[in-house]
């Protein structure tokens, strides 16, 4: 049966986040043990009330059908809006679209892109679903590596900027980083973008943390140093910043001209975001100085809490990060993370994600995700420091 199938899907393996979550999930239901789950990249804070309101009353009146394939008007001019205070740039609507999650954005942009044997430059650890997004389309990734130095993730920027040459047909970056917390600078942004101009290859921008942060300000952004005809795209989310994971609506910012062939790809995979949900996204961007408030004042606690104790134990070297909410940590004498996370669940009972997830570089690696309440990082800290804390 399977051998009639693509080729190429049948031959994808579930990264291996899914693949520990699936471990844990089966071990707690096989033995009736509690696993702790700090292996996705979630809070656990339930959606604002105020969100919630506008959508429950967009429901009521009815907003069920179809809609326009790249946003209702009035989120995408709420979305000009909120982008344009926050970085202090001067965007349209139309250079908008809406979208059914980030990682359903940057999928769209990779079937708009990448065709087979185009080259992908990337700087990892990162998160695994846009390497996948790339292999799917027969791309060709050349991944520049993140190193811990003296607690802190440092980027070779020469070496990343020397291996995007005429063959590059796109550049991926996620700042703030997906692992590692990593931020690239605004000096360093504005070189990149010059370079990829110069060279005419698409520059694509994960910045779905954006306003995951730790000093009370949005992480800087490609688009404030860029023109509008450049050939650079941003991903967001509401995911992360306004506590919307479930809700899988994110939109992307482009060049105008790029919106039709958006629009076409979002009615070929989901026909478009429920309208519903897209009024509640706007009261999103319009309460969100309130709302990401709180959440870096929660987070921060929470990161504080964590790394006042990993930071000392022994068998653990790492950076405490300045944005994103994971603790990314290299681990004496590991050298195969999945089997390591996976003896983590049956000693400890504590999920985290494994580094080789997040490609070669995050090998030896763990990652916890902190954006949870005290009781829970306190438990899983208590039950990991035996093992992670020994001579």
């Amino acid at each position: 049966m399977l051998e009639s199938l693509n080729p190429e899907i049948i031959s994808f393996k579930e990264t291996a986040i899914m693949e520990i979550a699936n471990f844990g999930r089966n071990y707690q239901k096989e033995t009736g043990k509690h696993v702790f789950p700090a292996w996705f990249g979630e809070g656990d804070t339930e959606t604002s009330n105020i969100i919630y309101g506008k959508t429950i009353e967009s429901l009521k009146k009815g907003k069920t059908f179809y809609t326009y394939q790249n946003g209702i008007p009035d989120l995408r001019s709420e979305i000009a809006k909120y982008m344009n205070e926050v970085f202090k740039i001067n965007t349209k609507p139309e250079n908008h679209s809406v979208v059914t999650g980030g990682m359903m954005g940057l999928r769209l942009i990779c079937d708009l892109i990448v065709d087979t044997g185009d080259e992908v430059v990337m700087v990892g650890p990162v998160w695994p679903n846009i390497r996948s997004s790339v292999l799917l389309k027969r791309g060709s990734i050349k991944e520049i590596s993140l190193q811990l130095k003296d607690s802190e993730w440092t980027l070779d920027y020469d070496k990343l900027i020397s291996s995007i040459t005429s063959k590059t047909k796109m550049v991926f970056v996620n700042s703030p980083g997906n692992p590692t917390g990593w931020e690239m600078s605004k000096k360093q942004k504005d070189r990149l973008l010059k370079h990829t101009r110069d060279l005419g290859c698409w520059l694509v921008s994960d910045e779905v943390y954006h306003q995951i942060t730790y000093n009370d300000l949005p992480s800087s952004s490609f688009l404030e140093c860029s023109n509008p005809n450049d050939r650079l795209i941003v991903i967001n989310s509401s995911s992360k910043s306004f506590n919307m994971t479930g809700w899988r609506i994110g939109w992307i910012t482009h060049p105008e001209e790029l919106g039709s062939h958006i629009a076409k790809l979002v009615q070929i995979t989901t026909t478009g975001v429920p309208e519903f949900l897209q009024d509640g996204l706007i009261s999103a961007l319009q309460n969100y100085k309130d709302i990401t408030k709180q959440l870096r004042k929660s987070l921060k606690v929470s990161r504080d809490m964590m790394f006042d104790r990993l930071v000392n134990w022994k068998q653990v070297e790492c950076s405490i990060p300045n944005a994103a909410f994971y603790a990314f940590f290299k681990v004496k004498g590991i050298n195969d993370s999945l089997e390591f996370s996976k003896k983590l669940i049956l000693d400890t009972n504590v999920g985290v994600a494994p580094g080789i997830a997040f490609g070669q570089s995050g090998e030896g690696h763990i990652r916890i995700c902190f954006a949870a309440k005290e009781s829970f990082i306190n438990q899983i800290m208590d039950r990991l420091e035996p093992v992670l804390n020994k001579s």
